[in-house]
């Protein structure tokens, strides 16, 4: 009898570990950008959804949560700390507060094209970033794409040179890093969460703020805006996110190879869109009524000269000039990796992104 029972213990354990090895993991994943259909991350998040089905032959499901629907950057960011967000999709705004050192990511004029910018996120000093992201956090960086050039834009007047700037009310990311790029520029930077910021446009709490330009046109902000300058004075990153307690023990290793391919390509992907957005984007602006100006070099020049000594003053203060001075060295090295190339890979990375998109529609 004593027997029987070993054996139907036994065999109770190796059903409960094949039930638990074959239970469907669903990620829920977290964006606060437009739910657009032809958004950039909704097409991007959409790939990346299909791969990862694909390849675990349904065992992982992916479910993404567009337009905020978990919560704003800063929810989010603690969703996924917390783990009741599996991954997120998340601007550096939030960050500071939980990892400081990702504010080398907004000094001012850091990246002079878009590909210097992704051969930078995937260097030596972005696999260091993301081990020591992980080990402040708990949380796991799979991988850096493009939030974009970020321009200023109001509804008072033309802005052409840093004097143009003086005492308008512009809105900031929750950045202490752009508030004092927009502060030394002469304006007065205020901290707007995202999901509020066109209601604050509209009534007038604030005259204007700086965002990339696809992001300008998607969410309508042209609407209650009609100036902009492409002087593009920070490069912003958005982070693909994950709790590092359900990677390690919710997912099998092969699962976790995946994720991280494909969250890799996800990064590249969104790239690609990315840049083909915004080339669409500026010309829609323009019929849409905004003045959309572009600065001369010697215009481009002086707000250089007072953005970036303000922004790299106030980056080393607060994490030190270790960071900050690896920073400047790996961007200057991508920098020179890419060279005369960066037109040629801005083509590749938007004919790869439209390639992969019509396969899965």
């Amino acid at each position: 009898m004593k027997k029987w029972f070993v054996i139907f213990f036994v065999c109770l354990a190796i059903v409960s570990l094949s039930t638990s090895a074959s239970a469907k993991v669903v990620i829920k994943f977290a964006n606060a950008g437009p739910d657009n259909p032809d958004n950039r991350s909704v097409k991007a998040i959409a790939i990346f959804k299909h791969n990862v089905e694909k390849r675990t032959h349904g065992a992982v499901e992916v479910r993404p949560y567009h337009a905020r629907k978990l919560g704003d950057e800063r929810e989010m960011m603690e969703g996924v700390r917390m783990g009741s967000i599996e991954m997120i999709f998340v601007s550096s705004g939030p960050i500071p507060g939980f990892f400081p050192p990702v504010m080398v990511f907004d000094i001012p004029y850091l990246f002079s094209s878009a590909p210097a910018a992704w051969e930078f996120f995937e260097s030596d000093f972005g696999k260091k970033f993301a081990q020591s992201f992980l080990k402040k956090t708990g949380v796991r960086c799979l991988g850096i794409t493009e939030n974009g050039y970020r321009h200023f834009t109001n509804n008072k007047r033309p802005i052409k040179t840093p004097k143009d700037m003086k005492g308008l009310k512009i809105r900031t990311m929750q950045n202490p890093a752009h508030m004092a790029m927009v502060k030394a520029l002469g304006a007065d930077p205020t901290p707007i969460p995202f999901g509020e910021l066109y209601m604050a446009l509209q009534q007038g709490v604030v005259d204007g703020m700086e965002c990339p330009t696809v992001l300008i046109h998607d969410m309508k902000f042209y609407e209650v805006q009609n100036q902009m300058i492409l002087d593009g004075h920070l490069y912003n990153p958005l982070f693909i996110l994950a709790n590092n307690k359900w990677f390690t023990t919710k997912l099998t290793k092969d699962q976790q190879k995946i994720i991280e391919e494909e969250a890799l390509l996800l990064a590249h992907v969104h790239d690609g869109f990315s840049q083909e957005a915004n080339m669409i984007c500026e010309g829609k602006l323009r019929k849409h009524g905004m003045n959309i100006y572009k600065p001369k070099p010697e215009e481009l020049a002086q707000f250089k000269k007072i953005a970036q000594p303000a922004g790299l003053n106030f980056i080393r203060k607060k994490v030190g000039n270790e960071w900050v001075d690896e920073a400047l060295a790996a961007a200057k090295k991508a920098e020179a990796k890419v060279g005369p190339k960066a037109d040629a890979i801005v083509k590749q990375h938007i004919k790869m992104a439209n390639d992969l998109y019509k396969k899965i529609k």
